[in-house]
């Protein structure tokens, strides 16, 4: 559920942009070198009727401006063999002798910032970028990698954009590994060895490194004890 990553980002730095009016004042006046005056503006834009943020495509009665979350789409990349990563071996897991897959998936999402005016549609555009550029903490400790950005304008299109409105797109690009846990095949497999025969000419290494459990402490003719 990236997307939710995704809000949570928009959302905080939102909360951040209400509380410190610096944050605009140095991507637009600073950055983007527009006048004091303009960033005033911005910023009093943004704290009179601040973005909402949605899911999904935005619904007709939806507050203006605002950021609306999308899939636009996903696949799975990398891959190991059989799809299975290892066996939980931790005895004091819930999940000990359950098989682990995984896999690596790119997903790609698209922010939709609607506006009535084009200039405000810019402004929550690049703040966009600002705010999931500045949320990489967020991005990295829910395991996303390979974060790329890109954007553009939208064609209008009476089937998603209301005829009154202004659209630009910021797509955002990641991977994350997909992992589970099969529950099902608990125990299943030989991950344990008990009361193992051990030869006359047997080593510890004829068990393959498998946890036996087994200390043989003579051998008699052929009889262990």
């Amino acid at each position: 559920m990236i997307q939710r990553f995704i809000y949570r980002a928009l959302k905080q730095g939102l909360n951040e942009i209400k509380a410190d009016n610096r944050i605009l004042q140095f991507l637009f006046e600073d950055w983007y070198s527009m006048s004091e005056e303009e960033a005033e503006t911005i910023q009093r834009v943004f704290n009179e009727k601040t973005p909402l943020v949605v899911h999904g495509y935005l619904p007709k009665d939806a507050q203006i401006p605002a950021y609306s979350i999308t899939l636009s789409g996903e696949a799975e990349t990398e891959n190991v063999l059989g799809d299975e990563a290892a066996q939980s071996l931790d005895e004091n897991d819930e999940d000990y002798g359950s098989d682990i897959y995984t896999a690596i998936w790119e997903h790609s999402y698209n922010i939709h910032c609607y506006a009535e005016h084009p200039d405000v549609c810019q402004y929550i555009y690049e703040a966009a970028k600002s705010m999931l550029l500045s949320a990489g903490t967020i991005f990295l400790e829910e395991g996303l990698f390979e974060g790329h950005f890109s954007g553009m304008d939208l064609i209008p299109d009476p089937r998603y954009i209301p005829e009154h409105l202004f659209v630009r797109q910021l797509t955002f690009k990641c991977q994350r590994e997909f992992m589970q846990v099969d529950r099902l095949s608990k125990l299943r497999k030989a991950f344990r060895v008990r009361g193992i025969h051990v030869d006359r000419s047997g080593s510890p290494s004829d068990v393959g490194g498998v946890k036996t459990l087994v200390t043989v402490s003579g051998v008699d003719d052929g009889q262990e004890t």
